[in-house]
């Protein structure tokens, strides 16, 4: 009771997330907003694939102190199949994404938390000493979600949480699905934390 009262006050408080362009539930914000705020000082926050910011906002909201690391190429490449390249493109519709945004992000007075890292994730996983907060949410392929995984979770600190968006138990030609159900739930060094409807997350252990 207590617990949805609270996530009911975090919901209206970061209600400007709804006017961004995006794919996020109410409870995926909430559930992200929880993540980043539970953080030590001084955190560091990776995102991959933040289109024009609905999640980077939520999670800039919750953090308290430390940086996201937003990494997008910010060229609507980020479609799993035709369809959904279709749809990128077509919203994208010559739109300079990166520069919308910078502009979301500065409007809703997040932009000081973050720093951007146009590219692909390949490029940047070398940046990072130490994670505390791994949101995947860029290439959905399976190769494309287990090439993150894998070179950025080696990154992410004992105690740190690694959460992915599009997680459907039975859509197993979804890359968050097969790395979750694959390596991490059978992986000792993962605990699952919790799940905000397709967000899912879990604790690194060691």
């Amino acid at each position: 009771m207590f617990r949805n009262f609270v996530e009911g006050r975090i919901r209206k408080k970061i209600s400007a997330f709804e006017g961004i362009d995006g794919w996020l539930t109410p409870n995926e914000a909430v559930g992200l907003y929880l993540l980043a705020s539970k953080l030590p000082p001084h955190a560091t926050v990776v995102e991959i694939g933040s289109w024009q910011g609905k999640s980077t906002y939520c999670l800039a909201s919750g953090l308290r102190s430390g940086t996201i690391y937003a990494i997008d190429p910010f060229n609507a490449s980020g479609g799993f199949d035709l369809r959904s390249e279709q749809e990128y493109m077509e919203k994208k519709a010559g739109k300079d994404l990166l520069a919308q945004f910078r502009q979301n992000m500065d409007k809703l007075g997040v932009l000081h938390k973050i720093q951007v890292k146009q590219g692909y994730s390949s490029q940047f996983a070398g940046d990072f000493e130490k994670i505390d907060l791994l949101f995947i949410d860029g290439d959905h392929s399976i190769p494309g979600c287990m090439a993150d995984f894998e070179q950025y979770t080696p990154r992410l600190a004992p105690g740190g949480i690694i959460a992915f968006h599009d997680y459907y138990a039975n859509s197993t030609d979804l890359g968050s699905t097969f790395v979750v159900n694959n390596m991490i739930m059978p992986s000792a060094n993962f605990r699952f934390y919790r799940s905000f409807d397709t967000l899912w997350t879990a604790r690194k252990i060691r």
